[in-house]
């Protein structure tokens, strides 16, 4: 079994090793611009109103940057597809008249497991956001280089 993956908190009720953890996350982007509040143009109905009700709060915890727009846009888009699809089972049923299954049915399902994995890359339930706060205390950390260079070593060892 797996252990409790680690909880992003600023919440001085929540123990003192999470806020730390936190508070490094934020400190290590703090320098990327924050993700712009208004929606990009092309975004309409309930994908601008998504955007517009997620992003400034994400913003305030300082989860999301500039650099996640495309995600964001992609998990916009998609809450989109969900609800019209959702609205033509609404309006037509899951079994057509035909008797065939409505293939908004699949459209639904499809458009449910990617606004699950992109609201999941973005940090968007407790377990995604612990998983992105998997920042090391320890002080020992190798950098990109050493990694890198190791890699390439251990590469050149077996052929």
């Amino acid at each position: 079994m797996i252990g409790r993956k680690p909880k992003i908190t600023t919440s001085d009720d929540d123990r003192a090793d999470q806020r730390r953890r936190t508070e490094q996350l934020i400190d290590k982007t703090k320098d990327l611009n924050m993700l712009q509040t208004r929606a990009p143009k092309h975004l309409s109905g309930v994908a601008r109103s998504t955007w517009e009700s997620l992003v400034p709060q994400l913003n305030r915890q300082h989860m999301i940057k500039q650099i996640d727009k495309n995600i964001m846009t992609a998990l916009c888009e998609q809450v989109q597809v969900e609800r019209l699809a959702y609205e033509a089972i609404e309006e037509k049923g899951v079994v057509l008249d035909s008797g065939r299954k409505n293939p908004a049915c699949q459209v639904l399902d499809s458009a449910t497991a990617k606004v699950k994995s992109l609201a999941e890359s973005l940090g968007l339930s407790p377990q995604a956001r612990a998983s992105l706060m998997n920042v090391e205390t320890d002080s020992s950390d190798e950098s990109t280089e050493d990694i890198a260079a190791k890699l390439v070593k251990k590469g050149s060892e077996q052929f």
